[in-house]
């Protein structure tokens, strides 16, 4: 049965990773989807997916840093789809680093797409919902991060962290209105920015992290999107407020595992990779017009 059917969801970061598994699978329940990223090429792939299921999707070149791309984005929504039921603040990236060296610029971009970011995404959604009148779903994507840091993640997960808090406080001024907010913690999971983390399906990364994990596998974006889909649905209709780590039970897990020079150095091929992606898509994270 499609729990979602007639429902529209508004989802950021949806070109890739969590936010494309997302997409498809709320359209796999009837919903039409409003695909936002900087990435157009693969927010184009996302919105096939949620075509050949049958829906229909309609996509936004949007920075989540920027709250006129959001409000516009927000208003398109519901023009081009006929509503704005479910949003999912997705949208996210990882700048590392020590304290002693860490750039002001990328503790800034941090801050301005993990929480400001998160904070226009819900802000723009919410107030079409009060709009139209009708009940709402509101879920925010954060971290294990939030939970657990250390050296080089912490400003992550100062802004993961924050995540939680705000949507504890979004959750009392919205439940009024008819409008649901949760989070959600995602562990490792197998998607472009957690690439350095988890590694390639055979590789020294993958087999490691699999050995401390309890439930023996990294998580995967259908991993998370089922749950969004559970607290955008039916059954998710009295929680708010949550904040719902999904890790495998890596949290608790003992580190038992070291990396070798094989591991390091597919880290470093990893993190060149990202470094890549950073350079291709940092002009268009600092176009905020």
């Amino acid at each position: 049965m499609s729990t979602l059917l007639g429902k529209v969801a508004f989802i950021t970061g949806a070109g890739s990773g969590i936010g494309r598994g997302t997409a498809e699978r709320l359209a796999r329940e009837g919903a039409d989807v409003c695909i936002l990223d900087l990435d157009e090429e693969g927010a184009e792939l996302t919105a096939n997916l949620v075509t050949q299921v049958g829906r229909r999707a309609h996509v936004v070149r949007a920075n989540v840093a920027s709250a006129a791309h959001l409000q516009k984005a927000a208003a398109e929504c519901v023009e081009q789809l006929g509503g704005l039921d479910i949003a999912v603040a997705n949208a996210g990236i990882a700048r590392g680093g020590p304290v002693l060296e860490l750039s002001q610029k990328d503790w800034q971009d941090q801050l301005d797409v993990n929480l400001t970011g998160v904070f226009l995404t819900v802000q723009a959604a919410a107030q079409q919902m009060v709009k139209l009148a009708r009940p709402g779903r509101i879920i925010c994507i954060s971290s294990l991060a939030a939970e657990n840091t250390g050296a080089g993640i912490w400003a992550y997960s100062a802004t993961k962290a924050g995540v939680r808090m705000m949507v504890r406080g979004w959750a009392q001024e919205l439940g009024p209105a008819g409008i649901t907010v949760n989070a959600i913690g995602p562990g490792v999971i197998e998607t472009p920015l957690a690439q350095g983390l988890a590694g390639e399906a055979g590789g020294a990364i993958r087999t490691g992290l699999e050995s401390r994990t309890p439930v023996g596998r990294v998580g995967t974006p259908a991993d998370i999107a089922g749950l969004v889909n559970f607290l955008a649905g039916p059954d998710g209709e009295f929680m708010s407020g949550a904040y719902l780590l999904m890790d495998g039970g890596l949290r608790d897990a003992s580190p038992g595992w070291e990396a070798d020079e094989s591991a390091m150095e597919e880290r470093m091929r990893h993190m060149a990779a990202g470094e890549e992606r950073r350079r291709k898509m940092q002009p268009f994270l600092d176009d905020r017009d």
